[in-house]
């Protein structure tokens, strides 16, 4: 190979390098969470309710729960950043065992109950799961995953959380408590 061809190359690996590391470093992680305050108390963008749909058919809307907080997870069992965060949810649902002020919506963007199910059998996770049980309003939803949606016991939007999330933080446990006593 000639020199010239040789420098290209090195300078195209340089910079599909730099540009990979570039859009990993962007990426947010697990680690990045600080509270849930850096969303905290979102105008609620729409009237519009989340419906939620249970392996039995059943429907579930948001304005039905009304009276208890509201934790939504968006997620998928291809999705990395979303299996990563999935033991800090259950260990956050386990700690509010037996409060009945809060409900935790494990909501499958992909529409297969019986695969997130198995899922969730399969890691020994005690987490409820649904889907959509109408299409989601892009005012709560853009597509992005994990997307996690915290609401207040009067519906309101709390928290919007993008990106995978350390759930099993005390500061997320106290933000959630704090609701539940509102």
């Amino acid at each position: 190979m000639n020199k010239f061809l040789k420098q290209k190359r090195n300078i195209f690996i340089l910079c599909a390098a730099l540009i990979s590391f570039g859009i990993k470093a962007n990426q947010p992680s697990i680690n990045d969470f600080k509270s849930p305050n850096h969303s905290h108390k979102v105008e609620n963008p729409t009237n519009e309710d989340l419906v939620f749909m249970g392996e039995n058919g059943k429907k579930v809307s948001l304005k039905e729960l009304k009276g208890k907080v509201v934790f939504v997870n968006l997620w998928a069992t291809w999705c990395g950043p979303c299996v990563e965060e999935m033991p800090t949810i259950n260990n956050l649902k386990n700690k509010f065992n037996g409060n009945s002020n809060i409900v935790f919506v494990l909501l499958d963007v992909e529409g297969n109950i019986a695969k997130s199910k198995k899922f969730m059998k399969g890691k020994n996770y005690d987490l409820p799961v649904y889907i959509a049980g109408k299409k989601i309003p892009s005012e709560y939803f853009q597509g992005a995953i994990p997307t996690t949606l915290i609401f207040n016991k009067n519906g309101e939007l709390e928290a919007n959380i993008k990106g995978g999330t350390d759930f099993d933080r005390p500061e997320v446990y106290e933000f959630l408590k704090n609701l539940t006593e509102k």
